[in-house]
């Protein structure tokens, strides 16, 4: 019985695996194997089809989303990592919280030798209106040449409040690497 018990007490909770998006452009490290799913956000004017894989481990989820810009033009770019962003920050459906916190960081591509990208990394918490339970989002932005990305981890409950995700979501955030 003690070695049941030991046994389900060392299994792991995340199950690390890269990940290869060939259609989406990008390799990512996920703590657990994801689901895919679609569906159309508005980007400067146009309905575009967004594509998704998401992972989820107990109350955090991990999600890669891929918008296909129908030019590669640098403005059009700036548009769609704005309107992602602001899409984040309305859809984590948040009260109470602190406005977004943003910082610029530097995305590493899946190529070898890696090239850098500029992104920016979007930190927002607040308490869910539904459940009055705590919400924490923190999001890597990053736009080539025809494709707009989002790495995402949201962290509900407990998680939420404290560092205790802190390595899951750096690992998730830094194995993120488009082409």
């Amino acid at each position: 019985m003690l070695a049941v018990a030991c046994l389900g007490a060392c299994s792991p909770r995340y199950d690390w695996r890269t990940i290869q998006s060939g259609d989406g452009g990008y390799a990512a490290l996920y703590p657990a194997k994801p689901t895919s799913a679609a569906r159309d956000v508005a980007i400067a004017g146009h309905k575009l089809p967004m594509t998704m894989q998401a992972a989820r481990v107990d109350d955090t989820l991990f999600a890669v989303g891929v918008v296909t810009l129908p030019s590669d033009d640098a403005e059009l770019r700036r548009e769609a990592l704005a309107a992602m962003q602001s899409g984040l920050v309305a859809n984590l459906g948040v009260h109470g919280g602190e406005p977004a916190h943003t910082r610029p960081v530097t995305i590493q591509s899946a190529d070898q030798p890696a090239r850098p990208f500029d992104g920016v990394e979007v930190q927002v918490s607040g308490v869910s209106p539904q459940d009055q339970s705590p919400r924490r989002l923190t999001a890597r932005l990053v736009a080539v040449g025809t494709k707009a990305y989002q790495a995402v981890v949201l962290e509900s409950g407990e998680g939420a409040r404290d560092r205790r995700n802190a390595e899951q979501v750096e690992q998730f955030l830094g194995g993120f690497h488009p082409y």
